[in-house]
């Protein structure tokens, strides 16, 4: 399984909580992608919202992130005195969700092709040689 892959698959198990948000499968993506399944990454909500994420989520969206997932046994975290969360993700907890079957034919996972994004590319690639 690739990223995107990992992300979509993410996004659609996380659904299924009563509050999961995409936010909580981007802050999910983002700590795996930092290896926080090996070992404990240190950063700030500040940090990850707008410099890892690009602004895509804001400070609060990951603190609230954080709490849901904590709260699904996903991720666990310290709190240092400068203000840095340490976070460790939960592996066995992740691969448990993704082990839980997903109907295939769900959007970002069916592997159906569009021929419209063919053209599409192709007109990308000839508006960026001229």
């Amino acid at each position: 399984m690739d990223s995107k892959a990992l992300f979509n698959e993410l996004i659609h198990r996380l659904s299924k909580y009563e509050d999961g948000k995409y936010s909580d499968a981007m802050l999910l993506h983002y700590l795996l992608r930092q290896g926080a399944d090996d070992a404990e990454y240190k950063t700030t909500a500040v940090k990850v919202a707008f410099d890892a994420l690009a602004g895509c989520l804001n400070r609060r969206d990951v603190q609230r992130s954080t709490e849901r997932l904590s709260q699904l046994g996903l991720i666990s975290t310290r709190v240092h005195a400068n203000t840095r969360t340490h976070f460790t993700v939960n592996r066995e907890a992740v691969l448990a969700l993704l082990a839980k079957p997903l109907p295939r034919n769900l959007p970002g996972i069916d592997e159906r092709h569009f021929p419209f994004l063919d053209e599409w590319k192709a007109a990308q690639t000839t508006a960026g040689s001229a």
